[in-house]
């Protein structure tokens, strides 16, 4: 028997409305099912947990915190193998509606997005997994040619590098990733670098290759998956551009969320409007990628996805339809296929698999 997987969803709504979900994922049948529902936060739209699955570290995305410009960073800590979360720990974010988390490879620092605050929040993490009040924060500055969507800053997302000495902040609003390094012996972080994307492309999330070699960035606005070369640390070099849409589709779409899949071979990338996944190949040698394919997240507005550390499943969070899909990964064409099970669950926008 194969041991079941743990998965959180993260969802738009009130602090009386479930906000967070906890799903486990039987891989002997193929099925869903809850393990509990919480309340008491509103719009956890991310989250993301330490690897030994102690803590669960949310997002509040609002505009006003206690008054205050700005959302929250909520840790939990998680208790009764899932049942239960106990708040161990609120910060401001210093910034509105944030809509990103990640930790670090050492687990020692928290990096935050705040799309509507411009500006990008280091914490550090102390050595119980708890994170302090802001180490830092990157104020971005700068428009792109899209008026109605690039009229300022908006950080969208941040990735640290494998060796976690730097980070890099797809900013929409600017069309650059901004890049900042970490000086190990000052414990300091400081701007390192900006890296210019094609003007109206508006990236949104990046991902590294396992080999780290490459970073792939979804550019939501334009609707392609852009392939970064990263031979130099803390370097990124653009290379080639690909359409995330068949040539034939003629209606509106945003890009959401882009995923590699552990073993390397294959990215994806979510469509929200053709309500798909975007399917590419990446070449073992160059890491360039080819469109492989579309499949439909069975449901409408696909803003979240994630795939299980073994590389056999892929679940999606359609935000609109209301519902978590599961999809087995058939492992030579990398094309996800409806596995029999989906969810519901309410305003789903985050799907995290415990790794």
């Amino acid at each position: 028997m194969a041991d079941p997987i743990e998965i959180w969803i993260g969802a738009y709504g009130s602090a009386e409305e479930v906000g967070i979900t906890h799903l486990q994922l039987d891989q002997d049948t193929a099925m869903l099912g809850k393990v509990a529902e919480f309340t008491g936060i509103e719009n956890p739209s991310f989250l993301t947990m330490d690897q030994a699955g102690r803590y669960l570290h949310a997002v509040s995305e609002v505009e006003t915190l206690n008054g205050q410009p700005g959302g929250e960073l909520v840790t939990f800590l998680i208790e009764e193998e899932g049942v239960s979360l106990q708040e161990a720990m609120s910060h401001p974010t210093l910034g509105a509606h944030p809509c990103f988390l990640m930790l670090d490879p050492s687990e020692r620092w928290l990096a935050a997005a705040n799309y509507n605050g411009a500006s990008v929040v280091v914490y550090p993490v102390d050595s119980q997994g708890i994170p302090n009040a802001v180490h830092v924060r990157f104020r971005h500055s700068g428009t792109g040619p899209n008026e109605a969507r690039q009229e300022a800053p908006h950080p969208h997302s941040a990735a640290f590098s494998p060796d976690g000495r730097y980070l890099f902040v797809p900013d929409l609003g600017m069309d650059k990733i901004m890049v900042y390094a970490l000086d190990a012996d000052k414990n300091e972080w400081a701007i390192h670098d900006a890296v210019g994307l094609e003007p109206g492309a508006g990236p949104r999330h990046m991902k590294f290759h396992p080999s780290g070699r490459a970073a792939y960035v979804l550019n939501e606005l334009d609707n392609t998956v852009t392939r970064l070369d990263y031979s130099e640390p803390g370097k990124l070099v653009r290379q080639e551009s690909l359409p995330m849409l068949p040539a034939s589709f003629k209606g509106e779409n945003t890009g959401a969320e882009i995923v590699v899949s552990p073993d390397g071979r294959f990215v994806y990338a979510s469509n929200r409007g053709h309500d798909s996944l975007a399917i590419f190949a990446v070449d073992d040698q160059t890491l360039a990628l080819r469109g492989a394919g579309h499949v439909s997240t069975r449901g409408k507005t696909p803003r979240n996805f994630a795939i299980t550390p073994n590389g056999r499943w892929l679940l999606a969070a359609n935000q609109e339809s209301n519902n978590v899909v599961l999809f087995q990964i058939e492992p030579v064409s990398g094309l996800p296929v409806y596995a029999g099970s989906e969810i519901a669950v309410s305003k789903p926008v985050c799907v995290l698999i415990r790794g």
